[in-house]
């Protein structure tokens, strides 16, 4: 750790393909309480490891131009999301554009599992667009008192 100071890290923000494969479901098992676990099913497709593929290539090409004398590599995947998948009918997702649920009347799902896809980046800022939008389609519908289900617009 002696030569801490003079590491540098590269990271590539790369964007996996939506695959409807991968998903969150209740398993038969329950947990302590009765409540059915959940499983999680996650996978990538050649599209995805060639993606990973280059960029570790690209990243260790650069390191190496710039003197680097060793190269560690560390697979690390962040912001996995697309376990509620948004989608414009309940056949190809949970939510709908607003966020609210297909299954549950007026159950809104605000965060990252509505993604279809991570994105690029750090996902927070269009998480939070997102939970903002469903707060106005809330708030709309108290307005009018209206109790929303993902069926009616």
């Amino acid at each position: 750790m002696s030569d801490y100071p003079h590491w540098a890290c590269l990271g590539a923000l790369c964007e996996f393909l939506p695959l409807k494969e991968n998903r969150v479901t209740l398993a038969d098992e329950t947990d302590r309480h009765g409540i059915p676990v959940a499983r999680f099913s996650y996978g990538q497709c050649d599209n995805d490891r060639q993606l990973m593929s280059a960029a570790q290539q690209v990243m260790e090409e650069i390191l190496t131009a710039a003197g680097a004398e060793e190269v560690i590599t560390i697979n690390r995947y962040a912001h996995l999301v697309g376990g509620a998948r948004m989608a414009a009918t309940q056949d190809a997702g949970v939510v709908d554009r607003n966020c609210r649920s297909f299954a549950v009347r007026n159950l809104l799902v605000t965060d990252g599992s509505v993604l279809p896809t991570q994105g690029s980046a750090n996902p927070a800022l269009t998480i939070m667009a997102l939970a903002a939008r469903a707060a106005r389609v809330l708030v709309q519908g108290a307005r009018r008192g209206a109790t929303m289900s993902a069926k009616e617009d």
